[in-house]
């Protein structure tokens, strides 16, 4: 690693003035850092004192990476279906807004995925999950993915995914925002704003905020949730920055349960006929992320950077049901410190960290929680030789609560840009989270002597890429779990919410084959994916996942009217086999295997339009074109034929 006193060198916000003729619009630069157009000289100012890019980033090699540019032309209206581009992804989606859905990455789901906001988690601590609107997409500018492979490495209890937000790094000479605006069904609207303002010559702010409503199609099913984050950053120079991070989102929302799963007949389609598992349940959040982040980075080589964060965060979630009656409440919170560094030298690179946190449950209606105390390292090596031949050795140890658990992996990989085969495998733990411990069971009792997993992954990876017209990749794999922890739900007569409990099971394998595809011809492009996976748990199969799910978008672009209009268009759809799936216990925030109806198989296709007019993108969607009856979810029936307009306008004051 560098010199220490490389990581505190000091200067003068420096800048510097670069001439060049402007175009009519101002210029956006892939690096993030904002240039402008001057009006009285008509110029190009950009300071030379830029954001250190690494600040954010994990520093291993993602599997996937969804970038800023690509999420502007995404009609999304939150983080799950920005993620579901992901291969091996398969997004359970509540269609309800605010509802927590469920992502799955290679069969395993949140409880075994683990968030990150530049490098440092976000799933609450109790539960270890996190719902998927608690995160604002228009916060981010790129998206980081690992899968199994490394994922486990890079963050505690990562088994299954490890996913990155990295936040913007502004650099603006004049202020630079940003408005977007997405209105739906039955009065869904999204609102988010942006302002970003430097401050001299070496800072910067920049500040956001979203809110999110809808009357809901359901009785019980009004939403709303609001977001507030802000950043400020301070150059020492252009290697050397100190950035202060704030985000906090609160939500309440009816509808925590859907309806009835019994009744597997047209009554599920029919919001008249179809009984709700409630018309009193509500499910409110609180979020608070606190972050100071020191950043070292070489201008001249992004694979070197070291980063320093200290983080405080607060949680708070309240499940209220008059009707059972039943008022729970979970107040919780996590602070500690994470050093995490990249250094490449001749053929290798080295990516090493460490992390000390401390995770307390302050308040719990029914149960008594412990704070648990952890310290993590991890080591990553990779090496290359004459550029087609990689290898990588990587390891991890947590000590939690005076118990070891390791992890450790190894990789090798042939090819170069055009054909890359790679294969690898870890070996690593997931201890339970401390709601499946202490209570996750309706009557509160729990199961504290729940042991940890030991999951055991082999994966092969084969890529090939022609230019920028062609990609394709396919990744077949096998997961075997020793001791996994699986919830068992017992249902008696009509309740509203049926008895859970976790218990741990003998064995659990999970096998099966990701594939995705892009290509682009003339004006013409599209991309597909397909999932197979099959699971078994004791040797018994199970339906919690369609054993195969396709999607895929076939789309038109051109610009138009002498580089005026920038249109896209075109249609997606999606193809599921028959499944099961999983339902969501609003008490604990988790979900667990539904074994009392088979689903599908479905398929439906959506319209979808995007016009890029200056630096404005307006998109238009029409869901379910077919208006095809089908569910997510088991409890959860996709809205039938809908659309949903909106705009994304970026600009300089």
């Amino acid at each position: 690693m560098r010199p220490l006193s490389h990581f505190f060198l000091c200067g003068l916000g420096l800048f510097l003035i670069e001439w060049t003729t402007a175009n009519a619009n101002p210029v956006f630069p892939s690096d993030s850092t904002q240039a402008v157009r001057s009006d009285s000289a008509r110029s190009i100012a950009r300071y030379l004192v830029r954001p250190v890019e690494a600040s954010g980033s994990l520093t291993g090699e993602p599997s996937y990476t969804i970038s800023d540019s690509e999420m502007t032309w995404n009609d999304y209206t939150y983080s799950g279906q920005v993620l579901r581009e992901i291969p091996g992804s398969f997004l359970a989606d509540m269609a309800q807004p605010g509802d927590p859905s469920e992502l799955y990455f290679d069969g395993l789901g949140s409880d075994h995925v683990r968030y990150l906001m530049d490098g440092i988690g976000l799933n609450e601590p109790t539960t270890s999950t996190m719902n998927l609107y608690q995160f604002p997409m228009e916060f981010s500018h790129e998206v980081e993915f690992l899968d199994g492979l490394r994922a486990p490495i890079y963050q505690y209890n990562a088994t299954g995914a490890l996913v990155n937000f990295q936040t913007y790094l502004y650099s603006d000479s004049v202020p630079y925002s940003k408005v977007r605006h997405v209105e739906g069904p039955y009065n869904y609207l999204i609102t988010d704003g942006i302002f970003s303002q430097n401050i001299g010559f070496n800072s910067n702010i920049n500040l956001g905020f979203e809110h999110q409503t809808t009357d809901g199609r359901f009785a019980n099913s009004v939403y709303d949730g609001v977001d507030i984050r802000g950043t400020y950053r301070y150059s020492f120079d252009s290697t050397n920055q100190i950035a202060v991070t704030d985000l906090y989102y609160r939500t309440k929302g009816g509808m925590t349960g859907g309806d009835l799963p019994y009744n597997s007949g047209l009554g599920l389609f029919d919001q008249q006929l179809s009984p709700l598992r409630s018309l009193h349940g509500n499910l409110t959040y609180w979020q608070h992320h606190f972050q100071v982040a020191y950043a070292h980075g070489d201008p001249n080589d992004s694979a070197s950077f070291v980063t320093a964060t200290a983080f405080f965060d607060y949680y708070n979630f309240q499940f209220g049901d008059v009707s059972i009656p039943y008022f729970f409440t979970n107040i919780s919170r996590r602070y500690g410190v994470s050093v995490r560094g990249s250094e490449a030298i001749a053929f290798t690179r080295l990516n090493l960290g460490a992390e000390a946190v401390r995770d307390e449950t302050t308040y719990n209606s029914y149960a008594s929680i412990p704070t648990v105390g952890r310290l993590s390292v991890y080591g990553d090596d990779e090496f290359t030789l004459l550029n087609f031949v990689s290898t990588g050795i990587f390891g991890r140890g947590d000590l939690v609560s005076g118990k070891f658990y390791p992890a450790l992996g190894a990789s090798f990989g042939l090819g170069n840009d055009i054909f890359k085969v790679d294969a690898g495998g870890v070996i690593s733990s997931h201890v339970p989270s401390l709601s499946e411990r202490y209570f996750v069971t309706q009557d509160f009792t729990g199961n504290p002597n729940l042991r940890s997993e030991t999951d055991r992954l082999l994966q092969i990876t084969a890529t090939a890429r022609l230019g920028d017209s062609f990609e394709f990749s396919v990744k077949p794999y096998l997961r075997l779990i020793d001791n996994p922890i699986y919830y068992q739900a017992q249902y008696s007569g009509q309740p509203e919410y049926p008895s859970i409990a976790a218990v741990n099971l003998d064995t659990r394998k999970i096998y099966g084959v990701d594939a995705k595809v892009k290509f682009s011809f003339w004006k013409f492009g599209g991309e597909g994916g397909l999932n197979y996976v099959e699971e078994r748990v004791n040797g018994n199969g199970v339906m919690t996942l369609p054993k195969y799910f396709m999607s895929g978008e076939l789309y038109f672009h051109d610009i138009l009217f002498t580089g005026h209009l920038n249109l896209r268009l075109g249609i997606r759809g999606k193809y599921m086999t028959s499944f099961m799936g999983s339902e969501l216990y609003p008490v604990a925030l988790v979900y667990y295997p539904a074994k009392l109806n088979i689903f599908g198989p479905y398929g439906t296709s959506d319209f979808f339009l995007q016009a890029k007019i200056g630096d404005a993108v307006l998109f238009l969607t029409v869901y379910n074109l077919t208006g095809e009856n089908y569910v997510m979810t088991p409890v959860y029936p996709a809205l039938n034929n809908t659309f949903e307009f909106g705009v994304n306008w970026p600009f300089l004051n």
